[in-house]
Parts: structure tokens; sequence; C-alpha cells
């Protein structure tokens, strides 16, 4: 894979120009903060668009973005030519210094951001995170359960919000129990939460996590806990790999990551080519990965 790494990355670009091949460098910066990117999310996301980026040819910078200040490399490393342009991955709600360069010019693909942000050089691609934890909800309504945890993601991040409200919009009316954990994403975090649930006597019927390793996390507690599996219905979201490896395997709601990749490359492309696009938003259809949870 043509993934050029931050640290030993010096590209002679007058040389390249001169011999008349001018390569196509895109970054992927992953904004985590946590540490979490060495998450599977994270990991098979990068691979998949790196996958499709090799297929067009198309090399890749990756970088890890930790702290506010250094998201500003994105503006140098386009400026001085080492990129064209910026495939983003794990921002936050509000992205004070990605906006600012979204109105400079800046040619940026975003996964998972708010539809708000409207300029022509700025893509969006989400994962459709309401309409999954609605799907994630009915799911549990059918299979007639009343007492559900929900595992949240982090807050401060659109996947976070968007499939806590939806799940919490398809069970309103039903006379669900339910109950909210801050799992923030993080497998030992969600396990440790049910953990201290089930030692209160505090046992649900169904748990939906905002995503699969919480949801691991969750299959774990209910093993170490000797509760029997087959008694409480476990929903993650990602589909990751993991998910249909682990036994039992985990039911999950899953959306189409090689295509969003795909996409991702495609429009990147077509922005640094100064091609007009006809869209500046792609949500993935989503669908219900039923397995043994």
């Amino acid at each position: 894979m043509k993934i050029i790494q931050k640290y030993d990355f010096q590209p002679n670009i007058q040389a390249r120009n001169l011999a008349g091949k001018k390569d196509i460098i895109v970054g992927v910066f992953i904004f985590e903060e946590t540490g979490m990117y060495g998450s599977s999310y994270f990991k098979e996301l990068v691979a998949l668009v790196t996958e499709a980026a090799e297929e067009k040819n198309i090399k890749i910078l990756l970088s890890i973005v930790k702290n506010s200040e250094s998201k500003m490399k994105i503006k140098s490393f386009i400026d001085n030519g080492m990129i064209q342009g910026a495939i983003v991955i794990g921002v936050k709600l509000d992205e004070p210094e990605l906006e600012k360069m979204a109105e400079q010019g800046y040619n940026l693909v975003v996964f998972d951001y708010k539809n708000t942000i409207n300029y022509k050089n700025v893509f969006l691609i989400n994962s459709n995170n309401y309409e999954g934890g609605r799907l994630a909800a009915r799911y549990l309504l059918q299979k007639g359960i009343k007492k559900v945890f929900h595992l949240e993601g982090t807050q401060d991040k659109l996947a976070g919000v968007e499939r806590k409200d939806g799940f919490l919009d398809e069970i309103d009316g039903h006379g669900i129990i339910y109950k909210i954990l801050p799992g923030n994403f993080q497998f030992q975090l969600g396990k440790n939460l049910l953990k201290d649930e089930i030692k209160k006597g505090n046992i649900p019927e169904g748990i939906f996590c905002a995503n699969d390793e919480m949801a691991l996390g969750c299959l774990e507690a209910i093993y170490e806990e000797k509760i029997e599996d087959k008694n409480i219905a476990v929903v993650g979201f990602d589909n990751t790999l993991i998910s249909s490896l682990y036994r039992p395997k985990l039911t999950t709601i899953g959306y189409n990551s090689k295509k969003m990749s795909q996409k991702a490359i495609e429009i990147i492309e077509k922005m640094i080519n100064k091609e007009e696009l006809e869209e500046f938003i792609y949500e993935s259809e989503i669908t219900l990965e039923k397995r043994d949870t």
C-alpha cells in the first residue's frame, strides 16, 4: 500500500514536476485526542481509503492529529505542496480550525460532520447515524424487549449524538424503561459500566451500543458475570470485522464503508482536478447485520 508516513516523507516536488510526473498526494488525517485511533473502526476505514486510493494510483499521507494546534498542519501541508487535498476522519461537532480552512477554499472531504457546513470545496460523508439508531431500536422492539440500556458514544461527535437520538426517538411511546450509560466508544469503559449495573442487580433485556467495541465490552461483562448471553440482546454499530469473528457473533448496524471510502477518493480527486461536483454530501445506506446476539 502506498501510505507515506509523515515522519519519513520528504518529497522532491520540483524534481517530479521537471520529470513530468505530478503525483496526486492526499492527506488522511485522523482527529483523535483520546488515543482511540487504534480502534477497529479507524484501522478498517483507513485501510479501505488507502485501497481505494491505490486503485486510482493516488498516494496517501497518513497523520494522527491529537490537539487543536496540530489541526492546522492540514493547511501547511497543502500550502507547501506536500498534499493537494485532505480526507478528515474523527472530527468533533465543532471544528473551528477546519471550518476556517473550508472558508479559505481548501479541498476537504470530511467523515461524519454536521451538514450545516456549505462550501463547494467541502464534501461530507456520513454514516446515516440517526437512521441506524432507529433501526437498532426497531430490532429490539420487535423482540418484545421492555428494559434497555444505551451505551452512548462521546457527545461531542456527530455519531454519538445522532445514534442516541435516533434510538430514543424510535423507542419513545412504547413504554420502554431505558438507561443511558456514557461508554464514550470505549471497550473497557463499556465493559465496566455494564458489570457495575449487573452487580447492582440492574440487568437489562437489551442493550444498544453506539459502536461495536462497546458492544463487545458488554459481551465480555455478560460472560464474566456468568449471565446467559441469550438472555440479553446486544446490538452494536459499525459492523467492524471483529463483530463477525467474536463468539457469540455480534448483531450490529452496518453501512457500506467500502463505498464511502471509494466516494472519498473519487471526490477528492475531482476537487484536485477542479471538476465540478453535483452533490456535496453522501449518506451511506444502512443494514441490520443480524447474528447471534
